[in-house]
């Protein structure tokens, strides 16, 4: 492994000492997306990453290649997609281990089947078996590789065998070994609600369950089902010799369902697989209303605060949890998530009290809260006390007073998805979002020093226990950390400070709305960096994707109604010509448009033009009548640009509806005021493009007001500079 600054290590120093310089990675679509040199007259055989969810219409594209390719670290999962056809007839395939890597690697197949139009379910198959072809549809094997420890680093070989109507047809399929082993803890936290029952295969037990998931780098919820922590197993249970007295930790369970036993097994490994889970939640809040029960060992709990008597023997019983778990070595992996989502002030003033019971009672069990990081608790008047974890909703996350939190207090930050995110956010809870969508998810988490995921309904990442599209490439996802958390020196990233491996990340993702749609850019990425870690280069890696939708060169972009006011066409102001830019989705051959949540309804992704302003150029703009972030891209070769955004509307001020425009992950804008006396603003930031698109990211909630705020866009304007 490179481990270049040794003396650096401290990720506070590598500010002062520095770390590894950076050189750029060119961009080869062809060399991950290409048609198969091998493939029959008549059956196409082409790949592409697997982070590229394939689709019904999808066609083979012109770029050829040879055989298929891999790269992987030891102790870490790999797959490769073929896909067949379009074509008619069955084929059946077939694979060999590779003749180095030892008993322990493993090499599965699997077939992808289509939901709503996109592969999203794995069929296991074994090697030999046969898949039908369709005429109007391509089908997809995916070959997976696990790269057993010990493995020898370099380059091996081996075939995929195709047997249909053509006959025999062999496919070198290569892997090359990073010298370098993933960690077997993960280092990305994970927070989901499946149903570990439903993950044990037929004839199996629940260690199968937990194999399934460790091995994906996912944590359920429940990491000691069949039991837990739960007051009623732990305090309130009949079967203790003395109720609400002792903790309970049920000997007189076999070891299969008893806490005592399984706590150890699954949360530090031992008996299992020498590990365990890295986070484990012990119990948490009745429901989303309700964080604890109406009555506990028979005393009614009045309101959410509790009575004395009530918080007493609650107390009692965290006192003796508290105790257990530190004499027993649990506490640093364990968490209790005490409330979901408070929704108002007196939600908030409840979580802080929460917070202060649970911390006086147990000062060092960890404590969760679903919200992001705000004063409203933290700060409450009645005492100041924070959450260990503070998991936000992607779209209300706030990174000031999180990061606040996180230099002053050493708090952890997660985010949540729900079902309902829109663009520009990931969202790999949906069938039909690309792959990219799951397999960013820690790409961009980075920037923002956020360390963890959750979501409330994983199982249908899983069909039984099989694993979908999705469910592969989360751990793809998780395995990506790890490259990141070994190349920043075996740290993560701390809040308001440089990392090492930042700008390799920011050439990917700059923010959880700024990132690469291209699965290709990524695979490109990903393998520079396997060449780093393992020695092979000197320099961490950043893309460089060159567009030639538009070349180096100056662009005037005037945000308007394309068929409103100014009619001037062509529109020249300022001695320059101007292009109209309008509400369009991104594409493909234009290289600009916008992605969110109402790009393309006319009642909320709405124009303006206030005559009376400097000129025309000043007078137009474009809004979301809704307040809601939005992302605009515009294809450009790479390079540094200086671009400058006019924001504002002439005719009015909006001192309650703060501005807020970031431009390739860095801020413009930062809740800007405008009033009637000065109602335009126009600043200017140097920037470096780097993965062919210029990226601003515009409005949304305001920090300030705590609301979604207007940012009326009128121009931008982007000049090349040395």
């Amino acid at each position: 492994m490179n481990l270049a600054a040794l003396a650096c290590a401290a990720p506070l120093l590598a500010l002062a000492c520095g770390g590894p310089g950076t050189e750029e990675v060119p961009l080869d679509p062809g060399a991950y997306t290409y048609t198969l040199t091998q493939s029959p007259d008549g059956v196409p055989l082409w790949t592409t990453p697997c982070a590229r969810k394939l689709q019904e219409s999808d066609r083979a594209p012109a770029a050829t290649g040879d055989g298929l390719s891999l790269s992987a670290a030891r102790n870490e999962f790999e797959p490769v997609q073929l896909v067949l056809g379009p074509a008619s007839g069955s084929v059946t395939v077939a694979v060999a281990p590779f003749p180095e890597l030892g008993a322990e690697q493993r090499v599965e197949l699997a077939q992808v089947g289509f939901e709503q139009g996109w592969g999203d379910t794995l069929t296991a198959l074994s090697s030999g078996a046969s898949i039908a072809l369709a005429g109007d549809q391509p089908a997809s094997v995916w070959l997976t590789v696990y790269v057993p420890k010990g493995a020898p680093a370099g380059d091996h070989e081996t075939a995929l065998t195709l047997t249909g109507d053509f006959g025999e047809l062999e496919i070198p399929v290569s892997l090359h070994v990073f010298d370098f082993d993933l960690p077997d803890e993960t280092h990305f936290a994970t927070q989901l609600n499946v149903d570990v029952a439903s993950l044990i295969p037929q004839g199996g037990d629940t260690d199968d369950a937990k194999d399934l998931l460790f091995e994906h780098r996912l944590t359920p919820k429940s990491v000691t089902w069949p039991s837990g922590f739960h007051w009623g197993i732990t305090w309130e249970n009949s079967a203790s010799p003395a109720p609400c007295e002792l903790l309970y930790d049920e000997p007189d369970e076999g070891a299969p369902y008893s806490i005592g036993a399984l706590a150890p097994r699954y949360i530090l490994g031992q008996g299992w697989n020498g590990v365990g889970f890295p986070n484990a939640m012990l119990f948490q809040f009745v429901d989303n209303g309700t964080p604890r029960p109406a009555t506990f060992c028979g005393i009614d709990r009045g309101d959410h605060y509790g009575t004395p008597a009530y918080n007493a023997e609650w107390s009692q019983w965290l006192a003796a949890l508290h105790s257990y778990l530190g004499a027993h070595g649990l506490l640093e992996r364990s968490y209790y998530y005490v409330q979901n989502e408070p929704q108002n002030d007196e939600d908030h003033a409840l979580a802080a009290h929460l917070c202060r019971l649970t911390k006086a009672a147990a000062p060092n069990l960890r404590i969760a809260v679903s919200d992001e990081p705000k004063p409203e608790i933290a700060e409450d008047p009645g005492g100041a006390c924070g959450y260990d974890i503070w998991i936000a909703h992607v779209r209300a996350y706030e990174q000031g007073y999180a990061w606040q939190r996180q230099q002053g207090f050493g708090e952890e930050v997660w985010y949540y998805s729900l079902d309902q995110d829109p663009d520009p956010y990931f969202n790999p809870t949906r069938v039909d979002t690309d792959g990219m969508h799951t397999r960013i998810i820690p790409w961009a988490a980075w920037p923002h020093r956020i360390t963890g995921w959750a979501y409330y309904d994983a199982n249908r990442f899983f069909n039984g226990s099989q694993p979908g599209v999705r469910a592969e490439l989360l751990r793809e996802a998780m395995e990506d950390y790890e490259y990141l958390w070994l190349a920043n020196e075996g740290s993560h990233p701390l809040a308001g400070a440089s990392a090492f491996v930042d700008p390799t990340v920011q050439s990917l993702a700059t923010s959880m709305t700024s990132w690469s749609r291209d699965a290709n850019a990524l695979m490109a990425l990903r393998y520079e960096l396997g060449r780093y870690l393992e020695g092979a280069r000197d320099t961490l890696p950043v893309l460089e994707v060159d567009d030639d939708t538009h070349p180096r060169a100056a662009y005037y972009l005037n945000f308007q109604d394309p068929s409103g006011q100014p009619t001037a066409d062509p529109l020249s102001a300022r001695g320059q010509t101007w292009t109209k830019v309008g509400w369009g989705p991104w594409d493909d051959a234009t290289g600009m448009g916008w992605y969110g949540e109402f790009v393309g309804d006319p009642g909320i992704a709405v124009y303006g033009y206030d005559p009376g302003g400097a000129d025309d150029i000043e007078n137009s703009y474009v809004y979301d009548d809704y307040g809601r972030d939005n992302l605009f891209e515009f294809a450009l070769a790479s390079g540094r640009y200086r671009v400058t955004v006019g924001v504002g509307r002439p005719g009015k001020g909006y001192p309650g509806d703060p501005h807020n425009v970031t431009v390739e992950g860095s801020p413009l804008y930062v809740d800007a005021i405008t009033t009637d006396a000065a109602p335009t603003l126009a600043e200017s930031i140097e920037v470096d493009v780097q993965d062919g698109r210029l990226s601003l990211e515009v409005g949304g909630r305001s920090e300030l007001t705590g609301d979604w705020a207007y940012t009326f866009l009128a121009f931008v304007t982007i000049e090349p500079i040395e």
